[in-house]
């Protein structure tokens, strides 16, 4: 591929996924209004539970297709993509048994959540093979039809849990995911049937232990690292009642925001990334992290910056002013999520790094739990997001520190740090005259403001990327046709 194919894609995927955050970010907004205050909260708890069972059970096998397929061709992928077919099956149901309401180490809201005993194994049996279909288009090059997939399920679920939210019953509501996730299914099963065949059986039991040998480790420190994003859910969950978690909750919808700009240009470019290892590029594989992290940075710090100023003003808007607690959490997370913008996690997994992020996330989990407790103890609801402040950018921190070591390229050198800072400058220049115009309080109705300090956030960040000089930076990444960049310096092959 290209760099401008390579750009195309990473442009495709994230618009695709934008636009399906967009229609998900809707459906809390009408079933707050929609669902009683129980009912809300058991649905947020259940997303809670949800999430988790996503952050374990997958065991890292769906993103190991971009590890696999590239490196075979014709029906020596099919083994690769039908056990792992069977294995997310298996999972997932063991992960709707283990999040049933008969589990004593669930928080007491939880095991208390109205049909939780038929929900949690109906459901999660479907949807962890489920998001398959979210992987196996962009595996096998089909970027386009990848992104025409997740439009058209994301139009699909919001259409599904909408109708079902008019009754006012979580339990309805619920019935309408377990069906939603079956038509997930189905569309895997056509795709796996189309183009790699159902001679399932007998496994080819070389190509399940190559995989799970390569999964392992990479499983369970993503299993880590995700459990880690979650513990100070789970410390609302455990220390504070569910409609207080429910605000909490709410106040953590910026994490998928930073989340589906990061995995739509590592999903984009993971394929090429492994391709390049394959071939001892290593120079190439640190051009393309770099090209990505300056176009993420572009559009994530001035997300975080705009959002931890208007952090009132979106929840007064989308979710009523009964959930304000969650404004000040919104803005830690935002504080929080700094730590992530610019990440090397994507080029850790291609140098098969995945043993050394195991043992990082399973301290940083530990630190994450205790820091939330401390921090609820000390502060109250906000306190509990504490703990994601500290863990994401020593996470981060430790990423960049492996992967110089590993490649030789001095950390100095890693990243175009000059640009970057550039760019975190207009937006600390362009926040700090956001942040003004709100404590002026111009126009008492929070819709007509939050609008008016966006627009004026917007011109100052375009007018300082003119002034600090990376505007045409900006233009060659997201207009421009993607040129070829220069080899990072001082990068050695191992």
């Amino acid at each position: 591929m290209s760099g401008a194919s390579l750009k195309r894609g990473a442009i495709t995927l994230t618009a695709a996924n934008m636009l399906d955050f967009g229609l998900q970010f809707l459906m809390p907004i009408a079933l707050v209004r929609l669902l009683p205050t129980s009912a809300f909260a058991d649905y947020r708890l259940a997303w809670l539970a949800i999430g988790t069972a996503m952050a374990i059970a997958p065991f890292a096998l769906p993103r190991s297709l971009f590890y696999f397929l590239p490196r075979h061709e014709g029906q020596a992928r099919a083994p690769f993509v039908h056990q792992t077919l069977l294995l997310l099956l298996f999972s997932g149901a063991c992960a709707g048994l283990a999040l049933g309401p008969w589990n004593p180490l669930l928080p007491d809201s939880l095991r208390a959540m109205h049909s939780a005993a038929w929900f949690m194994p109906a459901f999660l049996t479907l949807w962890v093979a489920a998001n398959l279909i979210e992987f196996l288009p962009n595996a096998r090059g089909d970027v386009a039809g990848q992104a025409k997939t997740i439009v058209a399920l994301a139009v699909l679920r919001v259409l599904m849990v909408g109708a079902a939210a008019w009754s006012g019953r979580a339990d309805v509501v619920f019935g309408a995911l377990v069906a939603y996730a079956a038509i997930k299914v189905a569309l895997v099963l056509l795709h796996i049937g189309r183009h790699y065949g159902w001679r399932v059986f007998p496994l080819q039991m070389p190509a399940l232990r190559t995989q799970l040998v390569y999964c392992v480790p990479f499983g369970l420190a993503s299993a880590l690292f995700l459990l880690r994003g979650q513990a100070d859910q789970w410390v609302a969950a455990a220390m504070f009642p569910a409609a207080v978690f429910a605000a909490f909750s709410i106040g953590a919808v910026i994490m998928p925001v930073v989340a589906l700009v990061r995995n739509s240009v590592s999903n984009a470019i993971a394929p090429r990334l492994s391709a390049l290892e394959s071939n001892k590029d290593q120079a190439g594989m640190l051009r393309l992290n770099q090209r990505a992290n300056l176009a993420s940075a572009f559009v994530l710090l001035p997300t975080l910056m705009l959002t931890a100023v208007l952090a009132v003003h979106i929840v007064t808007v989308v979710y009523t002013d009964k959930y304000l607690l969650a404004a000040d959490v919104m803005r830690i997370n935002c504080l929080a999520l700094l730590g992530v913008a610019v990440e090397v996690s994507t080029l850790t997994v291609v140098l098969n790094q995945g043993r050394f992020l195991l043992a990082a996330d399973a301290c940083l989990l530990l630190v994450s739990l205790a820091a939330g407790v401390t921090g609820a103890l000390l502060f109250g609801v906000p306190g509990a997001a504490l703990g994601n402040v500290l863990t994401l950018a020593a996470g981060n921190a430790f990423s960049f520190w492996r992967v110089a070591r590993v490649t030789g390229v001095p950390l100095r050198r890693l990243q175009q740090w000059g640009a970057l800072l550039r760019i975190l400058a207009a937006c600390l220049g362009a926040g700090a005259l956001a942040a003004l115009l709100d404590a002026a309080d111009l126009v008492r109705a929070a819709l007509p403001e939050a609008v008016l300090i966006g627009a004026a956030f917007a011109l100052a960040y375009a007018a300082l990327l003119k002034l600090v000089g990376v505007l045409p930076e900006a233009r060659a990444l997201f207009l421009a046709p993607a040129p070829a960049a220069a080899s990072p310096s001082s990068t050695k092959h191992d």
